[in-house]
């Protein structure tokens, strides 16, 4: 299960801002910044059955090391920007056409439950961006992990810019993580962020009147 919130800056400068925060930099225990760059690509199958049962799935590759990761996600209720979601992740050598390709284990289990088939897979949303991260202890023994992502989204041949803070609590109570975020927006011009990457790129498939 997913426990995080997500906000959205309104440019880089804001999160190179938040990255030199002298308050944030003090809860990481002397660790730094790392930075890795990451390609994501969201497919469905060819009747979007996966997100009629309100799932995105995902193969992602952080670029400089090859590494491959499939992941299911459920919609999940958002709320002020916070949500918690079901969550399947798994390693993988690579991408798969086809649902019945991915390697055994409790994600291909339950994609094929939402669509038994094991159908072909087509892309309908990349993301491409530098995801800067930071290991954070909270008050109650609240471990949080800061993320800044700043890249775009791409879909239909369109592009969206983004900058967006997310937040996850990694163990221990959420209610540290919450009074963070809303610290973190009383400091910097962030707004909660009612919608995923994905449900963002699909906006671009959507044609205007």
């Amino acid at each position: 299960m997913e426990q995080e919130v997500k906000l959205t800056a309104p440019d880089g400068d804001t999160l190179e801002q938040i990255s030199l925060d002298a308050d944030i930099l003090k809860r990481c225990n002397g660790a730094p910044w790392t930075a890795k760059p990451l390609v994501t690509t969201y497919l469905d199958t060819p009747g979007r059955a996966l997100l009629a049962h309100g799932f995105g799935f995902r193969f992602r590759i952080e670029t400089q090391t090859q590494r491959w990761q499939a992941c299911l996600k459920g919609e999940g209720n958002i709320v002020d920007g916070f949500s918690v979601r079901q969550e399947w992740e798994q390693p993988i050598d690579g991408p798969v056409d086809r649902l019945s390709l991915l390697p055994e284990g409790p994600l291909r289990q339950q994609v094929l439950t939402l669509a038994p088939g094991g159908e072909f897979l087509a892309p309908l949303v990349e993301t491409a961006f530098l995801r800067r991260l930071l290991l954070l202890t909270l008050e109650e023994g609240c471990i949080m992990e800061l993320a800044l992502d700043q890249g775009e989204i791409r879909a239909g041949g369109k592009t969206l810019p983004l900058f967006e803070v997310e937040l996850e609590c990694k163990s221990g109570p959420t209610a540290p993580m919450l009074r963070f975020s809303h610290a973190l927006r009383q400091r910097y011009p962030l707004i909660p962020s009612w919608t995923s990457k994905f449900a963002l790129g699909l906006t671009l498939l959507t044609p205007r009147p």
